[in-house]
């Protein structure tokens, strides 16, 4: 049955249905692709932590009401208007809020199935890329493009992009590169991929289980599954520079990435089109981004997440984030005038400093599962990992 009160704007752009043992949550907020506001990061909350606690609820499913997006992120328009206008502390309330919401994702105890249809973006891969079950489609399109609006990639990204296949998620931060439909499955951010169509029927299998044993609703998933189109073949856009991506994005320093790029000769179209995407990132984003990856593997999710709080805070009192929000989603000129201009002119020893040594005024971030601190996702449904096959 499909709850249509509303309390709120949250309420309004998050409905939620109840249908036997499985309860879902639809984001409805089809004008904006349903990126997220904090009203809708907090209903989310509230109902994960009602049906939580419920007897009459086994699954949990997160669904768009939109055919073209999942969720496309967070209203970060409205978060950079809020620190501008001097109301910091409501600006980073949404931070705080949604990366509670991420982590109460990656530490629920109850089977939680993302339908990953559309795009899905920042915020959009927090809310899903925590959760046990993650269903690609045809439609889906993946990306953390946060170093284009002179941000980083946050919402547990420190976590998850440092955890996957060789240096495949420092290319993802940094570049802000798309994946699509089966890549998605692929590159481990989807543990199934299912054609849209067949989602609605998916859904109704999963709300009429009557478990919460996980391996029973990845047989339910799987039983759903899309196989390739040509038995055998990986469809796998990224399959052919994998090499080259281990190869480029191995440094520690983006000057050595960018170098590296340049003497790149076995797939120098690629390089090159690489190296047109970076220099149209904030130079001081690329380098905070790297440097928050590279100490991502050293990090479980709660420090990880409260690593990137305090990095959102000292990002929105830079003038790069709002430079970018403005160029790219605001006026839209697309030409953002970035502070410094280029990679030589970040100073890293002053960046490490103040954004990995100080702590911020908005730098407590408390946890709805304060006693849930893993540095391995607890389940691993999917494809085995690059380093799985490799270990057999």
């Amino acid at each position: 049955m499909l709850s249509t009160e509303s309390k709120s704007d949250g309420d309004r752009n998050v409905l939620t249905i109840n249908n036997q043992t499985g309860r879902t949550l639809v984001l409805n907020r089809p004008k904006a692709l349903n990126s997220l506001t904090g009203g809708m990061v907090d209903a989310i909350k509230r109902h994960l932590v009602e049906w939580r606690q419920s007897d009459l609820c086994d699954v949990v499913v997160i669904r768009s009401n939109n055919p073209k997006a999942f969720c496309a992120g967070g209203d970060v328009v409205e978060v950079s208007k809020r620190w501008k206008a001097g109301d910091h502390g409501a600006a980073m309330g949404f931070f705080q809020s949604e990366y509670q919401m991420n982590h109460l994702v990656a530490s629920y105890e109850k089977p939680l199935v993302a339908l990953i249809d559309g795009y899905t973006m920042g915020g959009g891969v927090g809310l899903s890329v925590h959760a046990a079950f993650r269903v690609a489609t045809e439609k889906s399109v993946f990306a953390m493009p946060e170093t284009r609006i002179g941000f980083f990639p946050d919402v547990g990204a420190t976590f998850f992009l440092s955890r996957m296949d060789g240096e495949t998620g420092v290319y993802l931060g940094l570049t802000g590169e798309w994946l699509r439909g089966r890549d998605l499955l692929y590159a481990g951010v989807a543990t199934h991929y299912v054609s849209s169509e067949r989602l609605p029927m998916l859904e109704k299998r999963l709300q009429e289980l009557g478990t919460r044993d996980h391996a029973v609703v990845n047989q339910a998933i799987e039983e759903f599954a899309s196989q390739a189109e040509e038995p055998g073949t990986i469809e796998y856009s990224l399959a052919g520079v994998r090499e080259a991506i281990d190869r480029c994005f191995r440094y520690n320093r983006m000057e050595s990435i960018v170098e590296a790029l340049k003497q790149e000769t076995e797939h120098r179209e690629w390089a090159q089109k690489t190296l047109e995407t970076l220099g149209k990132m904030s130079p001081s984003s690329l380098k905070l981004t790297l440097e928050q990856l590279r100490n991502g593997l050293r990090l479980n999710i709660q420090q990880a997440l409260m690593l990137e709080l305090r990095l959102a805070e000292k990002r929105l009192a830079s003038a790069d984030m709002h430079e970018g929000i403005d160029a790219l989603l605001v006026s839209k000129t697309n030409k953002p005038e970035w502070s410094p201009k280029t990679l030589e002119e970040v100073d890293m020893n002053k960046l490490h400093v103040e954004y990995f040594e100080s702590l911020g005024q908005y730098s407590v971030l408390e946890f709805i599962d304060p006693q849930v601190a893993f540095d391995k996702y607890p389940h691993a449904f999917g494809l085995p990992s690059e380093r799985d096959i490799a270990d057999v």
